[in-house]
């Protein structure tokens, strides 16, 4: 990332894991769906959609491309999450499934 100063990189991750279409693209990867193509027909989708989402988690280090190769031998890019984004992933998930917000404050 650069220069990137650890607030501008804390809100670049967390803007990109703040969008519905984003995290339905990290459970198809998650649940083995790691091409684009694939992608958009599971999740009814345009492929150019799916990857203009894939581009912003890529930019903040959530993906990464692994290249492979089709059974017809042409070449194929598919996504994986990246392993330290693995574990912020599953800790975001269990902190919101435990989250109960309350408009009183505690003191």
């Amino acid at each position: 990332m650069g220069n990137v100063s650890g607030y501008e990189k804390t809100e670049r991750i967390l803007k990109a894991l703040a969008d519905r279409s984003r995290l339905q693209i990290l459970e198809c990867i998650q649940k083995g769906v790691s091409n684009p193509g694939e992608m958009a027909r599971k999740l009814g989708r345009h492929r150019s959609t799916v990857e203009k989402h894939l581009k912003v988690l890529l930019k903040a280090c959530i993906v990464g491309k692994v290249p492979s190769l089709t059974k017809g031998g042409q070449l194929s890019i598919r996504y994986k999450i990246c392993e330290n984004a693995e574990e912020l992933l599953r800790t975001v998930q269990d902190l919101c499934q435990g989250f109960r917000g309350s408009a009183r404050l505690r003191l």
